[in-house]
């Protein structure tokens, strides 16, 4: 009976309503209109308010990410609030971030994760499924403005570049693996610039982010040129190369032996470990003693040249180097195979008699003319190399002088 009245006021009152706007048709219509355009102006105000910095910055846990973004060079004409980096674009990207990440915070911030003393130091980190997001807005924002980039080949190197994941499966290269800390604080980022200011090679065991993120202060041509190099395309990392403990690498100067490089390059491996460059060969004698290519003694001014087959303490069988031809870290085959590269130790005069490949020669003269013309005919390798040998530089070395 009671739930009978009630329905029956209830109808009554929306008659009554429905009969007063019917009377008033225009004042309705009047009404109607401010509701809208305030709900309109309103609901705009409220749109800009949640995409602003301000708004990420209301709770006490973003309080460090807010500051730390507002003081950075990111905070500008171009990069007003967090979203510029942290929604994709489209509706899609403004969802995915308000029903995933905006969601999943406000969630913790309500269960006041944050505030519970074993939490306590710990920041919102942003999700794994959105990092991809953010570096598809570094590359969209540093291609688009010229004022903030300096080098547009780093970022199609960079594109191109891959890491190995989980099960060695290959994953994206973002620029968030170098350049961490950028904007917000990174307690690792900070120590990394520390120890790159102050020169202080770190000790210890690493992670392939930490070769990124630290060498990006200490070495950034190193980087570019990694992600400029195959091994980037082909997510060969530091670690892979150099191994994770970098007390060792300090020790051995970063040098990489040819057996390190062989495990991959087989056969160009066992090649060279058939050259009279790996193999060594006797150059001098001091005092009656005979001294190697491979003698771990040789004066520091002989290594420049003979590092192809010396040999320090630490070496774990013949030593050598396949650095003496390919570049460090780029890697680049055809820069190996440039006369220039020979040159270098190849030099020629008394002491030294071997061929003279200096633009005297007939040799350097015929290679500068035909470098020009863009057609080189001929190089170093297309005499002393073995037709079936990639590496083995033995051949025709007889008609060289000793």
């Amino acid at each position: 009976m009671e739930c009978g009245c009630l329905k029956d006021k209830v109808v009554n009152f929306v008659k009554l309503i429905l009969g007063q706007i019917g009377k008033h048709k225009k004042l309705a219509g009047v009404l109607f209109i401010i509701l809208v355009a305030v709900g309109l102006v309103g609901g705009k105000k409220f749109w800009h308010y949640v995409e602003s910095s301000e708004f990420c910055g209301s709770c006490h846990e973003m309080d460090v990410h807010y500051d730390s973004f507002m003081s950075s060079k990111h905070h500008n004409e171009h990069v007003h609030s967090c979203h510029n980096c942290h929604i994709g674009p489209g509706l899609k990207g403004f969802l995915h971030a308000k029903l995933s990440d905006g969601a999943h915070d406000s969630f913790e911030h309500m269960r006041k994760t944050y505030l519970t003393s074993a939490n306590s130091d710990l920041f919102i980190e942003i999700a794994e499924d959105s990092v991809p997001i953010v570096n598809g807005n570094c590359l969209r924002c540093h291609t688009d403005n010229e004022e903030y980039t300096k080098d547009k080949t780093h970022l199609e190197r960079v594109a191109q570049s891959k890491r190995k994941g989980e099960g060695g499966v290959l994953e994206n290269f973002f620029c968030t693996d170098c350049h961490i800390g950028v904007v917000h604080p990174s307690w690792s980022a900070d120590v990394y610039k520390a120890y790159a200011e102050k020169k202080i090679p770190p000790f210890g065991t690493f992670s392939e982010n930490d070769c990124y993120a630290c060498h990006r202060y200490a070495t950034p041509e190193v980087v570019k040129e990694w992600t400029n190099s195959p091994h980037s395309k082909s997510g060969v990392s530091c670690l892979e190369c150099h191994g994770n403990d970098h007390g060792q690498i300090v020790e051995r100067g970063g040098r990489v032996l040819p057996s390190k490089c062989g495990v991959c390059h087989v056969t160009m491996y066992n090649d060279f470990a058939q050259s009279r460059h790996y193999k060594g060969r006797v150059v001098a004698e001091i005092g009656g003693v005979a001294v190697s290519t491979k003698d771990a003694k040789m004066r520091k001014d002989c290594e420049e040249c003979h590092v192809l087959g010396l040999n320090k303490s630490w070496d774990v069988g013949p030593g050598g180097s396949c650095e003496g031809c390919h570049p460090k870290h780029l890697f680049s085959r055809s820069s190996a195979s440039e006369a220039k590269v020979c040159e270098n130790c190849h030099i020629g005069g008394p002491v030294h008699a071997q061929l003279d490949m200096s633009v005297k020669s007939i040799h350097g003269r015929l290679y500068g003319r035909w470098k020009e013309e863009g057609n080189i005919k001929l190089r170093c390798q297309s005499c002393h190399s073995d037709p079936y040998s990639h590496h083995n530089f033995n051949r025709n070395v007889s008609l060289l002088s000793d």
